[in-house]
């Protein structure tokens, strides 16, 4: 008999004991059930932010220099704001009527070209320590806005094919205008010296490179 009270008495305590913990533990679990869809809430808020960020990471860099600007500056349509001579006096691009400049490399294809790179860096273009651009763009520093334009034309022309260079008409042009400018001011020169002898322009010529004169 007293052990079957003891034993019923032991049973109870453990009945309060289990009830203590199990009412402790319902505040615990109501308030997660609660706080449960705020908690998803900010998890996919959260996910959401991420996605847009690696979204606008994937999308490419926009070019912040205009193509029409960087032609103007490299072809001297457009002056530098230092006044530093225009690309073509030097250069040549596929543009112009009579291409370019020799004295520089072509720079048609730089900027697909990792080892002619350093040409579009601000920093060396003004650097005075580069044969023949160093001691001009030194002085007259090419702005980074206006190197953004000249890239971005650039980066256009390194898209299409070479044009072949009109530099040898250029020379056969500018050969001709020499010689024609040279004949002209002979023939003047002349005229002038037979009206001061009172001589033909023929007999003023003869004379004038070492001849006798008369016919």
């Amino acid at each position: 008999m007293e052990f079957g009270r003891g034993l019923l008495a032991k049973g109870w305590r453990h009945c309060v004991i289990a009830a203590v913990v199990i009412g402790s533990s319902l505040p615990v679990i109501a308030v997660s059930a609660e706080t449960q869809p705020a908690a998803v809430e900010q998890t996919a808020s959260v996910a959401q932010a991420a996605t847009e960020t690696a979204a606008q990471a994937e999308v490419a860099i926009p070019d912040v220099g205009d193509f029409d600007a960087g032609k103007a500056f490299f072809t001297g349509g457009t002056s530098f704001k230092n006044g530093g001579p225009p690309c073509i006096s030097c250069h040549s691009a596929g543009v112009g009527k009579l291409g370019g400049g020799l004295l520089g490399p072509n720079l048609t294809k730089v900027y697909a070209d990792p080892a002619k790179q350093a040409l579009l860096n601000i920093a060396w273009v003004n650097s005075p320590g580069i044969p023949v651009m160093g001691p001009i763009f030194s002085n007259k520093n090419i702005t980074e806005e206006e190197m953004n334009h000249l890239k971005a034309f650039l980066k256009a022309a390194s898209e299409k094919e070479v044009a072949p260079s009109s530099t040898g008409k250029f020379t056969l042009i500018s050969l001709l205008g020499s010689v024609g400018v040279l004949i002209f001011f002979s023939i003047v020169w002349s005229n002038r010296y037979s009206k001061r002898n009172q001589n033909t322009a023929h007999d003023a010529l003869w004379k004038n490179y070492g001849g006798k004169g008369g016919r």
